[in-house]
């Protein structure tokens, strides 16, 4: 490493470059990321704590497959009729409705209902609701009644940070919910215990079941942001392996003849490969590095007015991706040094 250390400090601001490169690339995909687990918390929260117990969920469904959940309707018949197979069965509900703040408008919440506890979520008693952080932002913190569509309810606690479609949530009991928001349909779906539905639901081309992934994946508008911020996020990680393997190539040639020369004292091919792949893995660190901190700061700052979620997921797991297709990208770009000839470069220089 005396070699490649020695490089760094002689052209330092081309390093610096690069690094600077990178960084930027970090920030952009470690910020994206952040974005992303961000968006999908304010999309999805409410449905993963639906299914934190891993139980299964019944929901209509037809020639395409499971219903979205936005039209989802299980009828008062199939309610029961999955009720007598399973007894434990929950039914639930979600829809949308109209929280009375005090301006003309009101503030679009959904309202989920639940005949019983689901996953880490609990129905509060009748004529109750338990509201979540985000209703909080909107009505303030101390509220002890909340008015829903032409309905009173008191606050009976605090449902956490549950967002449904980027909207806040507020929790009540199903006949409350029925009550809320007549949207149709006796339950949007149920949870239930998959082995105890799973051949009255194969015989009925009218349901599925799904798991808890599944339900996540009936939300439409959750599939199609998530998967466009993916599609960025992976073309961005593209970039940096490219980016990071076309400077290493260049460099390579530039330096052709320093390792030819360094070979030609003895240095094995072994020795200047790693000499190579080292440069870049102190060029990776420092800016991915300092990248990935950039954005894990950005996202703490700016925590609570914009969806960006700070986490090992979105910090530690880039900086790992990056660093390997970075080291790939230079490994690739390696065939200068590994084709520098000792004779050619001494004949050159006589």
């Amino acid at each position: 490493m005396f070699f490649a250390l020695r490089e760094l400090r002689t052209a330092r601001w081309r390093f610096a470059l690069i690094t600077g490169v990178v960084l930027m690339l970090s920030v952009l995909v470690a910020g994206l990321l952040g974005l992303t687990a961000g968006l999908a918390h304010q999309s999805v929260s409410a449905l993963r704590a639906l299914g934190t117990d891993g139980s299964g969920f019944v929901l209509p469904a037809d020639d395409s497959g499971a219903v979205d959940l936005d039209r989802a309707a299980l009828t008062a018949g199939q309610v029961a009729a999955i009720g007598a197979e399973d007894p434990a069965a929950v039914p639930l509900g979600i829809a949308r409705t109209t929280l009375d703040d005090g301006t003309e408008t009101g503030v679009s919440v959904v309202a989920v209902g639940l005949a019983g506890p689901v996953g880490s979520v609990a129905p509060p008693a009748p004529g109750e609701v338990l509201v979540s952080d985000g209703v909080d932002d909107e009505v303030g913190s101390d509220v002890g009644v909340i008015h829903l569509g032409s309905s009173a309810l008191a606050v009976a606690g605090h449902a956490g940070d549950l967002w449904h479609s980027h909207t806040p949530v507020v929790v009540t009991d199903l006949d409350t919910w029925h009550a809320l928001a007549p949207r149709g349909g006796d339950a949007t779906t149920m949870s239930v215990a998959a082995d105890a539905v799973r051949d009255a639901v194969a015989g009925d081309a009218a349901l599925t079941l799904v798991d808890p992934d599944g339900l996540v994946a009936a939300l439409p508008s959750h599939r199609a942001e998530n998967t466009s911020l993916s599609t960025m996020t992976t073309m961005l990680l593209a970039v940096t392996a490219l980016v990071v393997g076309a400077f290493f190539a260049v460099w390579g040639m530039q330096r052709r003849r320093d390792v030819a020369v360094l070979k030609a004292l003895g240095a094995s091919t072994a020795a200047v490969v790693r000499d190579s792949v080292g440069q870049a893995a102190v060029v990776l660190a420092v800016g991915v590095a300092g990248g990935v901190g950039i954005a894990a700061l950005f996202g703490l700052a700016v925590g609570g007015t914009v969806p960006f979620v700070v986490s090992a997921a979105t910090t530690l797991v880039p900086a790992a991706l990056l660093a390997v297709l970075g080291l790939a990208g230079a490994a690739v770009s390696l065939r200068p040094v590994l084709t520098a000839d000792p004779n050619s470069a001494l004949g050159a220089a006589r």
